[in-house]
This record gives C-alpha cells, structure tokens and sequence, in this order.
C-alpha cells in the first residue's frame, strides 16, 4: 500500500511539474517575499526559478549524513519526491544518509577511517569540537561572508553567538529559536480514562492510581497479550522524569546558581522510587529498557499499554494515528491525550526546556570541494520561502501540505489543513513529501515574514484543533528557556571522557535501581550508583556545568 501512494504521489508530482505551479484558490500570503541572495550572482544565461534560486548549470550534488537515529530504508522513502522536486526545479541533488545506530558510534568510526561525506548534519556540540580541533570540518565564515546573506540576516544579532573565539563558525545551527509549544508530558487512554469518570490527576501520585485501576480494567487486549500501565523506549530520559519533581534539565538549582545532578538529589530518588513502585507491582513493561521505539510502538498500538511519560508526538504516533486507519470503527476519543503533573513538593514540572540556541550544527567537511555552491543552497534553505519548502515538503500535488504560485504567493491547503484539525491527517503519507528532511538550518521560531507560520507543520493550527488546544492547555506553565545551560564539553577538556562514561554507566544503573525487587533494594542501588558515578567524577561534572552556567547568565544579560 505504501508502494502505491509512493508511486501515486510520485505521478502527480510529475504532473504538476509539466503543467508548471497553477492557480491557487487561497492566494494571498504574498509576505513582502523577496528572491533568495542565491540569485544575485546569476549570469547572464542562468535561469532562475519561481524561488528566487540561480538554477546551476551543472547538477550541484551533495553527500551527507545526518547525525540522527533513523530507519535508513524509511529516511530512502521519504526522500525520494522531494529529491525529484529539488532536482526538477533547483537541478540540486541530495544523497543523505540516516541509521540506526549510535550517531557518537558512527562519526567516531568516520574520524577513524577518514570516510565520510562532504555535509555532516545534526552534529551536536562535542563532535563539532572534536571534529574542528583534527581539522576535518571546513571554517564557514568566508562562505557565508560571500553568499550567505539570507542566513545572516536570519540568525540576526544571533549570529555573532555561533562565532568562536576567534571570530570563526564551523558549523550552521539548527533548531535555532524559541518555539513557545510544549514538548514532553505525562500520557493518558482517554477513552479509558473518561470510562473512569474522570478522575482527578494533578500528582505522580494521582497518575499512577489512575493507570493502576485502568490496568486492573484492561489487563489484557483483544488477542489476550498481556497489558501494563507504563512503558519506556529508547528516546526516553530520565531528565523528563526529574523535570516532574522540579528539576531542570536533570539538574537542581539553587538560589546562587550552583548545580546539582539529579542522582545528588533526594528527588532523584523519589523519582527512581516512583518508577521502581511500577515493577514491583507488574505494572511496568519488563523490556522498558530495551524496547526499540517500534518495539514499543508496537506495544501502544497493540493496546497493551495505558500510559507514558514523554514526547507528547510519541503516543499519537503510536495510538490513534495508527487506530484510525487500521480501525473501521475508530472514534475521535480513542487516543492518548497529554497531561501535566507535578510533585506536590516542586515548584513547577519543567517538562519543556528550551535551548533557542539549537539542537546541533550543519558542518561542511574538509572532502568537500563545492563549499560555496552548497552554502548557496543552504542560504537558501534559510529564506523564509525556503524554509516552508525543506519543513513542509513538496507543493501542489494532491496530498501536498501547502500551495505555491512562485514570487513569494503561498497558502496552506485547505484539504491537508481539514484533515489535521479532524483529527484524520496522515502522517505517514505526509512524510513522503520530504517535509524536515533536509534541515540543513532551520529556526522554530516564527517565519520573520509574516511571524506566524512556523517550520513545524502540524504546530500552525493548534488553535483550530480541538486535541491541540488541549494539550498546550494542559501543559501551560511548563515551558522554560534553558539556552544558559548550553554547555560544550570541548576534546582537550579532561572531563569530557569522563562525562561520557558517566552517562553510560547511569542508564545501565539507574535501570538496575527501577528493576529492584523491594524498595529497599531499589533505594541501596540507587546509592550505590550515587557513590560510584560521585567518585567517577560527577562532583567534577557539576562543578562545570555550574561555572560554565553562570558565565553565560553574565554574558547573556
């Protein structure tokens, strides 16, 4: 079936690559849209198309790897139109590559075999440190200098933060910018839960009465497969667990500013302790721990579990999107919906930090010989016209998330935009459209142009949509800027060996201290880890962070 709508979409891409860019019946959001800087070096007998972008002569291809987890054989298919888009119109081609594997694992195995594409995107801080100081990433500033100005004039003041010391950037940010929408949440069956009248859940507490009686009622689905209250996959982190009790970003802070790790914390344990109470009852998944997301997908779609903590998109994915194409008759009602609670103790549930620095960086590596033809390309991935194109996906077919007309003319479509507010949209076909695929340099905040539309497309409608508004509802108060907190661990920094170790060691051991047989054994692990990983070095660690923390509050003012 997915063949199908692939080469379905595929047609029609085609069609309406022949016929040109048609009339579009919600024409209007001109925007004051001007041609990308790409255009301004164009020679005489250079076409530019409907974007303002100088079509090159020759096919500019670039190789890259995206430093995020993903099915390969999914990120192949969800690239295919847009690539025969940016191909027709940009004569630009892009050949990406995505795995499962450990992003850190991988680049560390390119270092070490010096094998590795011209683009390396979504590399996180401490690669970037790594990466520059052996010389294999390209400074970018003479690049951008010359035919970047789109992304300068898109960072803004901004910019002059992604410089270092010397003035110099090696790395385009991603993710840059304040999306005021929240991210993580507590998850709850609503029907089941509406089922149970409804009752009150403000606390850790009040939610796991609820999923225990919810359990006790659905203890086993329509194929008689065991069910459970809660579950665990691998995009989970403890840190959401922490920011429920009031800790941010896993750590404690003080009226100073000094920091403390959550494993230094009696939060910490409270927390382990809550979870560990769900194993010790039956009520946790026996394989939290080693699920695989579709694993653990899986496992929702299956009914088999009632709630969850975490990504809010994680149990729409995996619950009612999934439901109401598989289940002729699928109500509206059947699905998780995203709550907040709070330990009575804590101030707040920092459940959204937000770093409006970025997530990671776009690096151009010293094999690549087109760095200012692919900056030209990225420039233009940084218009605001640009950017609807590389986050929304590809225009005017039938199932296409938005209309263009050329010369900066754009509108949502209304079908695609019906069936997001109805609850029916389907994501999974939308995909194919390449939407966020090549997120070169993408900022969350709203598009400068008309400061409403942003990058995320199912995040432009949550007024309109009854389950969206619940949500962002029932998570006010949880959003937080956490850009201070953005702290580089640099490879002649003798902690940062020793922070990794750390981290690994305490998502083997924190998984020991959940899966112990009795509280007291859960609380003795629980110290047990705390010991080992303080005399690893974590007091180190946190002294760091916090000196590191205060400087930027200075520097920031």
């Amino acid at each position: 079936m997915k063949k199908i709508i692939s080469t379905v979409m595929s047609f029609a891409l085609i069609a309406s690559l022949a016929a040109g860019c048609g009339s579009n019946e919600n024409a209007g959001n001109t925007n004051g849209q001007t041609p990308s800087s790409a255009a301004a070096s164009t020679s005489a007998n250079q076409k530019v198309n409907e974007y303002g972008w100088a079509v090159p002569e020759k096919t500019l291809e670039i190789t890259a790897y995206q430093a995020d987890k993903s099915n390969p054989d999914t990120v192949a298919k969800n690239t295919e139109l847009i690539n025969q888009y940016l191909l027709e119109k940009f004569n630009v081609k892009i050949n990406k590559t995505q795995l499962d594997i450990d992003p850190n694992e991988k680049l560390n195995l390119m270092l070490a075999s010096n094998d590795y594409p011209d683009v390396i995107i979504a590399m996180n801080d401490d690669n970037l440190s790594k990466w520059k100081s052996q010389g294999k990433i390209q400074e970018l500033t003479p690049y951008v200098d010359e035919v970047g100005s789109d992304i300068k004039t898109a960072l803004g003041d901004t910019y002059k933060r992604y410089l270092d010391e010397n003035g110099k950037l090696y790395g385009i940010p991603r993710g840059w910018g304040l999306l005021p929408l929240p991210d993580r949440s507590a998850h709850i069956r609503w029907d089941w839960y509406n089922e149970m009248g409804s009752p009150k859940i403000e606390t850790p507490d009040d939610y796991y009465t609820v999923l225990k009686k919810m359990l006790e009622q659905h203890s086993r689905n329509s194929k008689g497969e065991k069910a459970y209250a809660i579950s665990w996959n691998e995009n989970c982190n403890i840190e959401t667990l922490a920011a429920i009790w009031g800790l941010k970003d896993g750590y404690k802070e003080a009226a100073d500013h000094n920091l403390t790790h959550w494993l230094n914390t009696p939060e910490g344990l409270e927390f382990t302790k809550y979870f560990n109470r769900f194993y010790r009852e039956g009520m946790l998944d026996p394989d939290a721990f080693i699920n695989k997301f579709d694993d653990w997908k899986t496992k929702f779609s299956n009914e088999r579990i009632m709630g969850h903590i975490g990504n809010w998109w994680e149990s729409w994915n995996a619950g009612h999107e999934i439901w109401q194409k598989s289940d002729p008759n699928w109500k509206e009602d059947q699905r998780y919906v995203q709550i907040k609670i709070k330990a009575p103790q804590a101030e707040n549930a920092y459940l959204a930090p937000k770093d409006t620095f970025g997530w990671n960086y776009t690096v151009i590596t010293d094999k690549c010989k087109d760095a200012v033809e692919i900056m030209k390309f990225i420039n233009f991935t940084m218009t605001p016209i640009g950017t609807r194109l590389v986050s929304w996906g590809v225009p005017n077919t039938a199932d296409s998330n938005w209309k263009y007309d050329g010369d900066g003319k754009w509108s949502f479509d209304e079908t695609a935009k019906q069936s997001l507010l109805s609850g029916n949209y389907d994501y999974t076909k939308h995909d194919l459209l390449g939407g966020s695929q090549f997120w070169f340099g993408v900022q969350q905040s709203p598009l400068p142009d008309d400061n409403t539309s942003v990058c995320w497309y199912d995040q432009n409608f949550n007024q309109d949509s009854k389950w969206k508004k619940m949500f962002n509802d029932n998570l006010k108060g949880t959003i937080w800027d956490s850009t201070a907190r953005r702290i580089t661990f640099t490879p002649e920094n003798p902690l940062t060996p020793v922070k990794q170790q750390i981290e690994d060691s305490i998502k083997t051991g924190w998984a020991k201290a959940v899966l112990s047989k009795t509280e007291e054994d859960c609380t003795a692990n629980f110290n047990e880890l705390r010991d080992k990983m303080n005399k690893a070095g974590l007091h180190d660690i946190e002294k760091f962070r916090t000196e590191e923390y205060k400087k930027n509050l200075e520097a920031w003012k």
